[in-house]
C-alpha cells in the first residue's frame, strides 16, 4: 500500500522536474514534535485576559489607531470573520474582539518580508518553515518571481510591468479551462467582481473559493429548501429569539462578537442550547470585555443546556427531536405547513419508520435530554438555529442541515421576527464572494447578465469548485493558477496531493500580503503580487477608494483603509491587478476605468446583480443596506414557490474496530490558516499543535494515556496516509471521535473523501486510527525556537 505524509504523494503523480521523488519527505518541519504542554481548559470566553492578549498582539504592531474605526461608519471592516453588523446606533465603544484585534496586527505590523528575505531563503528553505514562522516575517513589499529553470531555488523582485505581461502570455497561450481562479473569503466584493469577469472573459467557470471548503454544505441545503443559500436571520433576531440552539460552533474563538448578541439573548429572557463534541468555553459562561461587571469578576452563563453530540451525531438528533415533535403534534405549526411547504407527509412517513435505538447510538445523547430540547422547542415562541463548520464538513453534512430547516418547518419558526436560519461565516466576505458571481455553476440569469453589460460571450458549462480544481491539478490537466488571498495548499485537504499538484503548474499567480505555505510550493513560475490590506489607504486616479463587504446576514457595508504602508513597498490593490491582466490579456476598455474609479466597477455591481440597485448612493447610508432575502419574508424561490420539508437518513459514517471519526478545528490563536501564536487558551494546550484530544475511555480502549505519542493514520483505497508525532491529551471529549488542528492533520482527509452533494472536504468526520511511538511527551526535543 502507497503511503502518504506531508512532503509525499501518490503513485499515480508524476514526477515533476526540479522537485525531489515523490517518495522523499522534503517538509521536515511539518513532522517535528512542537512541544506541546497541556493544562485545564478554560471555563469563560474573552474577559480581561482577551482585551490583554489583544492588546499583546495590537500595540507593538502599530495596530492601536486602526482599532478605533474598525466596524465603524466611513472606517474600515474587520479582515475577521463575517459576523452582523449591529446598526450604528448600537455600536459599543469599540466593536472588535480578540482575533480581530490579531487580524489588524497582520495588515498593521512594521515587519517586512522585502527581497532581502526571498534573496536569503529558498523555496526548498521555505518548505522547512512552519505557517506561523513565515507569517511572522511581515508583510511583501515587492512583487516577485521565481522560475524553477534558473535552478537558484530563490524567489526575485519584477517589475509590475514584466509581472502583468508574464500573467497576460501565459493566459493568452492555454486553453480556458486550462486556467483556474481561487479567491479567498477575505477578498471585497469590489474584488471578487474583478476575479470572476476576468475569469469569463478568458472563457471558463473555474472559480473555485473558500466557500466550497465551508459553507457549501449550508448552501446546497438552504437553496434545495427555501429558495436561498443564506441565513434568513438578521442581528436583532439574535437579540429577540426565544431559543437559539447553536450547533457545532466555538463562537468565543471563531466569531467572539456573536457572545454579545448571545448575552443581549440571555438577558432578554431567552434560552440558549449548545450542541457540541467538545464544551466550548465561548458557549459555556462569557465576561463581557465593555460591562463593569466584568471587572468585578462577574460572569455569565450562556449554555442553559450542553448536549455532547457525537461527531457526525446532529442529524440523528434533529431525526429524534423531529419524531418527537411530530409525534405531540400541539407545537407543530399546521397552517404555516399547508401554506408555504410541501413534502410533510412523506417527511411524516419516514419519522415514523426510524428507531429510537439507531438513533440514540448514532447521537450519543441520552433520551432526557433528547425529550428536554423538545420541550424547550416547545415551549418557546421562536426560535433561531445557528451553526458553524462543525455542521457542514461532515460526509452527510447536507441532510444535517437540511434536517434543522425541518425542525423550523414544522414549527412555522421561518420569516418571522426572532425565527429562521443562521449559518455563521468564518471569513470577513466568504458570503458576498458568491453574491459577487465567484461560483463555478453561477445562474443563468447573471450569466447572461454579465455577458449583455461587457459584450463578451460567456461560457454556461460548469467548472472546477475547490475540490474538484485541486483534482485537475493532480491530474495535470491546469496549467494556471491565481489566488486571490488565501493559502490554498495549507486549508485544503490532502497536503501531500496538493503540494505535488500546485508545483506541477506552469504559472501560480498569488496575491498576498505576508508570506505564506502557498508560497513554497511554486509552479515552474510562480508571481507573488503585494496588495494592500483592508486598513491601507488606496488612492487611484479619481482619489481616495473605498470596496464593500457582505455579513453573514446579507447586509452590505463599506469599508474605506487609511493607513499609508511603508513608502518603499511597492503594493497594488487587488482591484487594480485583476483589471490590468484583463486589460493586458483581452485589451478591453471596461479595465481601467474600473481601476481608476471603483465607483464605475459599482456601478457594473448594480446592473448585473439584484439587490445592488443605486448600490453607489446606498453605501453613504451608515451601515450599510440589507439585500433581498426571500425566505425572511417567507418567500420561497424554489421551483414551486414552496418551502421543502426533506427526508433524511441516520446514515453514521461506518468505522472498523479501533478507528475514530477525526474532526480539525482551529486553535484560538488562529484565523483560517493564519496561526498568530502556539497557543489555544481556552482548550490549555500552549506552546504546540500537534495534539489529538479524547474522551479518556476511548484511550482506555486503545491502550493509550495522556502524554503518549501516536500517528494519526487513515486508511483509503488509493493508499495510506499518515501524520507522525502526535501528543494524546485526555479531554472532555463526546466517546468515538477525535479532535486535532488544521493545517497539521489535513495532511489525512483524501481529497476524493467528500460531502455528498456540496462537495466539500470530509474535515469534520474523518475515518482514521491512532498507532503508538512507543514515545512519551515529555521525552521528545523541542522544536528550535527559530522554526516555530
Amino acid at each position: 500500500m502507497t503511503q502518504i505524509t506531508s512532503g509525499s504523494t501518490i503513485g499515480r503523480m508524476t514526477n515533476v522536474q526540479g522537485l525531489p521523488p515523490v517518495t522523499d519527505q522534503v517538509n521536515p518541519v511539518a513532522n517535528r514534535f512542537d512541544h506541546p504542554r497541556v493544562s485545564e481548559n478554560e471555563k469563560v470566553a474573552t474577559g480581561i485576559p482577551a482585551v490583554l492578549h489583544a492588546m499583546q498582539y495590537a500595540l507593538p504592531n502599530n495596530g492601536g489607531p486602526s482599532l478605533l474605526t474598525i466596524n465603524k461608519h466611513k472606517g474600515f471592516d474587520c479582515p475577521g470573520c463575517a459576523w452582523p453588523e449591529p446598526d450604528q446606533h448600537d455600536l459599543n465603544i469599540v466593536e472588535f474582539c480578540e482575533n480581530g484585534a490579531k487580524a489588524v496586527a497582520e495588515e498593521t505590523t512594521p515587519t517586512k518580508a522585502g527581497p532581502d528575505f526571498w534573496a536569503r531563503y529558498t523555496v526548498e528553505e521555505l518548505r522547512e518553515k512552519t505557517d506561523h514562522w513565515l507569517g511572522k516575517q511581515g508583510r511583501i513589499t515587492h512583487p516577485l518571481v521565481y522560475d524553477r529553470d534558473s535552478g537558484d531555488g530563490h524567489y526575485r523582485p519584477i517589475s509590475w510591468d514584466d509581472a502583468i505581461a508574464m500573467i497576460a502570455g501565459e493566459l493568452q497561450s492555454i486553453t480556458p479551462d486550462e486556467a483556474v481562479f481561487y479567491t479567498s473569503g477575505k477578498a471585497v466584493n469590489e474584488s471578487a467582481y474583478a476575479v470572476q469577469l476576468l475569469a469569463r472573459r478568458m472563457g471558463t467557470n473555474n472559480l473555485p473559493d473558500c466557500s466550497n471548503m465551508c459553507h457549501e454544505s449550508t448552501g446546497s441545503a438552504l437553496s434545495a429548501t427555501l429558495g436561498l443559500g443564506k441565513g434568513s436571520v438578521t442581528i436583532n433576531d439574535f437579540h429577540t429569539t426565544d431559543l437559539l440552539i447553536s450547533v457545532g460552533q466555538n463562537p468565543g474563538t471563531n466569531h467572539p462578537r456573536a457572545l454579545t448578541a448571545y448575552s443581549r439573548c440571555k438577558e432578554n429572557g431567552g434560552k440558549i442550547l449548545a450542541l457540541n463534541p467538545m464544551p466550548e468555553a465561548g458557549l459555556m459562561a462569557f465576561r463581557e470585555p465593555q460591562a463593569v461587571k466584568t471587572y468585578l469578576g462577574f460572569k455569565e452563563k450562556l449554555a442553559d443546556d450542553y448536549l455532547q453530540v457525537r461527531l457526525d451525531g446532529d442529524r440523528a438528533l434533529f431525526l429524534a427531536v423531529n419524531k418527537e415533535l411530530v409525534a405531540r403534534d400541539n407545537v407543530i405549526d399546521h397552517w404555516f405547513l399547508d401554506t408555504y411547504t410541501s413534502g410533510f407527509d412523506a417527511f411524516k412517513a419516514h419519522l415514523e419508520t426510524l428507531d429510537d435505538d439507531e438513533l440514540a447510538a448514532a447521537h450519543g445523547i441520552p433520551r432526557s435530554q433528547v425529550l428536554g430540547m423538545v420541550d424547550s422547542i416547545e415551549a418557546a415562541s421562536t426560535t433561531i438555529i445557528t451553526w458553524t463548520l462543525g455542521a457542514t464538513q461532515h460526509k452527510n453534512a447536507v441532510a444535517t442541515i437540511q434536517e434543522m430547516v425541518n425542525t423550523l418547518l414544522i414549527t412555522g419558526r421561518i420569516g418571522k421576527p426572532g425565527c429562521g436560519t443562521a449559518p455563521l461565516r468564518g471569513h470577513s466576505n466568504v458570503q458576498g464572494d458568491r453574491t459577487m458571481g465567484v461560483w463555478e455553476k453561477s445562474p443563468e440569469s447573471f450569466l447572461a447578465a454579465i455577458e449583455e453589460e461587457f459584450g463578451f460571450p460567456v461560457p454556461r458549462e460548469h467548472g472546477y469548485d475547490t475540490v474538484s480544481s485541486l483534482q485537475a491539478m493532480r491530474d495535470g490537466k491546469v496549467k494556471f493558477f491565481l489566488s486571490l488571498g488565501g493559502n490554498l495548499v495549507r486549508v485544503a485537504s490532502d497536503t501531500a496531493v496538493l503540494e505535488r499538484g500546485m508545483a506541477a503548474n506552469e504559472l501560480t499567480v498569488h496575491l498576498s500580503t505576508k508570506p505564506n505555505g502557498s508560497h513554497a510550493w511554486p509552479g515552474r513560475k510562480s508571481l507573488i503580487l503585494p496588495v494592500r490590506a483592508r486598513t491601507d489607504l488606496d488612492m487611484q486616479k479619481s482619489g481616495r477608494q473605498s470596496v464593500t463587504v457582505e455579513d453573514s446576514a446579507g447586509k452590505v457595508h463599506a469599508s474605506t483603509g487609511k493607513r499609508r504602508f511603508h513608502r518603499s513597498s511597492d503594493l497594488k490593490s487587488e482591484v487594480d491587478i485583476l483589471c490590468s491582466i484583463g486589460r493586458e490579456t483581452f485589451g478591453d476598455d471596461f479595465w481601467q476605468p474600473m481601476i481608476d474609479n471603483y465607483d464605475v466597477l459599482r456601478d457594473h455591481i448594480a446592473a448585473t446583480i439584484p439587490g445592488f440597485e443605486n448600490f453607489n448612493g446606498r453605501l453613504n447610508h451608515p451601515g450599510g443596506f440589507y439585500l433581498p432575502n426571500g425566505p425572511r419574508e417567507r418567500k420561497f424561490t424554489t421551483a414551486d414557490g414552496k418551502a421543502h420539508l426533506t427526508v433524511n437518513e441516520i446514515d453514521p459514517v461506518e468505522l472498523k474496530p479501533g478507528e475514530l471519526m477525526m474532526n480539525t478545528v482551529r486553535t484560538h490563536d488562529q484565523y483560517n490558516s493564519t496561526v498568530y501564536g502556539m497557543d489555544d487558551r481556552y482548550r490549555g494546550i500552549k506552546g504546540g499543535r500537534r495534539v489529538v484530544l479524547m474522551n479518556k475511555a476511548d484511550c482506555a480502549e486503545r491502550g493509550l494515556r495522556d502524554g503518549d505519542m501516536v500517528d494519526i493514520v487513515s486508511s483509503f483505497p488509493d493508499g495510506e496516509r499518515r501524520a507522525p508525532d502526535f501528543r494524546v491529551v485526555e479531554y472532555d471529549h463526546s466517546r468515538g471521535g477525535c479532535t486535532t488542528y488544521f493545517p497539521e492533520a489535513n495532511v489525512v482527509i483524501p481529497l476524493d473523501n467528500a460531502v455528498t452533494k456540496s462537495n466539500t472536504p470530509v474535515f469534520k468526520s474523518t475515518p482514521i486510527h491512532l498507532e503508538p511511538t512507543g514515545k512519551r511527551a515529555e521525552d521528545m526535543p523541542p522544536m528550535p525556537a527559530g522554526d516555530k
